[in-house]
């Protein structure tokens, strides 16, 4: 059942990134951003609600530790990254934009490591090192195949700069 709603999960994460591009959407990525994650959270809170998690919930848990990773988490993970998402999406291949999902887990276990003072194995390290060496192929593979532009275009860019 996991497998099927990540599989599931990810088709649709890449289906709405291509699907972006091409529709009609707010002229301000902080827009676009703050209304998925409005909408997701609203479809949380649902889900949550009929799971019955508020049985879970109890406010003596809450510690300024838990509320510091929690501003962290909207304003940094979801407002500035989202925003960066959409944005790059809207201006950059989408094959390039998804290489963040590699990325990001490396960023995440960086900070781990620097701020929670997590520790880094070596099978850790041997990932990291993997996943970036893949993006790098990619986003290379992709710069050799890219069709070349007229060279009366090359140089009128070039002189415009």
């Amino acid at each position: 059942m996991t497998m099927s709603i990540l599989l599931v999960g990810s088709f649709l994460w890449s289906a709405g990134s291509l699907y972006s591009r091409t529709a009609k959407h707010a002229a301000s990525p902080l827009l676009a951003a703050a209304q998925q994650m409005f909408c997701g959270g609203l479809l949380l809170a649902i889900v949550g609600l009929f799971v019955g998690e508020p049985k879970n919930f109890h406010p003596d848990n809450i510690t300024p530790l838990s509320l510091g990773a929690f501003a962290y988490l909207v304003l940094i993970g979801a407002v500035v990254g989202y925003t960066a998402y959409f944005w790059l999406l809207r201006h950059c291949d989408p094959a390039k934009v998804a290489t963040y999902a590699y990325v990001n887990p490396i960023v995440a276990v960086l900070l781990g490591a620097l701020f929670a003072h997590e520790t880094v194995t070596l099978r850790t390290l041997v990932a990291a090192i993997l996943i970036i060496g893949s993006v790098a192929l990619i986003i290379t593979v992709q710069q050799l195949f890219k069709p070349m532009p007229p060279i009366t275009a090359a140089i009128e860019t070039e002189c415009a700069r």
